[in-house]
Parts: C-alpha cells; structure tokens; sequence
C-alpha cells in the first residue's frame, strides 16, 4: 500500500462505522478497481448459489471451477493493468500522473 500511494495519488478516510476508504485519482487504478469490483459482485453470487447445492460432491466440483476462473482473472488483470505493463508514478512537479506502457 505504501508503493501504491508513492505511485498514484491515494486519499484514506475513515467512515462513522470505522470502515476505511481509499480514493484513487488515477483512471488506470480506478479502471482496476471498477473492474475487480464487477467481477466480485459475480463471483460473491455464483458463490453463494453453489453453496446451496446439497450433493456435496457436486458442490465441491462447483467450488473448485469458480476458483479457478477467479485464479484466471487475477492472471489475466495482472498481465493486463498496473504491475506488468504499465507504470504509474506521480510527477515530481505537482500531482500529476505520467504513464508509460511497456507493451
């Protein structure tokens, strides 16, 4: 976490029920972040529809797909967002961002 708020402009804030929120500004970091939140949103339902399956075999045959098409995802979002091709680091005048892809 500490790289990431060296790189990108990073705000913390804390809400009333002591949850913790971290703001990029940054569109490579925020296009990151909506799309890991869409595909969790599914991953969280599919999820829980499997759990509901009663053979427990079946369940687990399930279980074991949905894992790894999550361990896909996560290969796919790294090859394809910060980490692997591009690098993002703020400017040493003001706060602005350079990119550079390395493809």
């Amino acid at each position: 976490m500490f790289s990431i708020d060296d790189s990108v402009n990073l705000s913390l804030s804390e809400a009333p029920d002591q949850k913790i929120s971290l703001t990029f500004d940054n569109p490579t970091m925020q296009n990151f972040f909506r799309k890991w939140c869409q595909f969790k949103k599914v991953y969280e339902k599919e999820k829980a529809e499997i759990l509901a399956i009663e053979d427990e075999d079946k369940r687990q045959e399930e279980l074991d797909k949905l894992s790894a098409t999550q361990d896909e995802w996560k290969l796919r979002a790294m090859g394809t967002t910060i980490g692997c091709h591009t690098i993002v680091k703020k400017a040493t005048e003001g706060n602005d961002i350079k990119t550079y892809d390395l493809t």
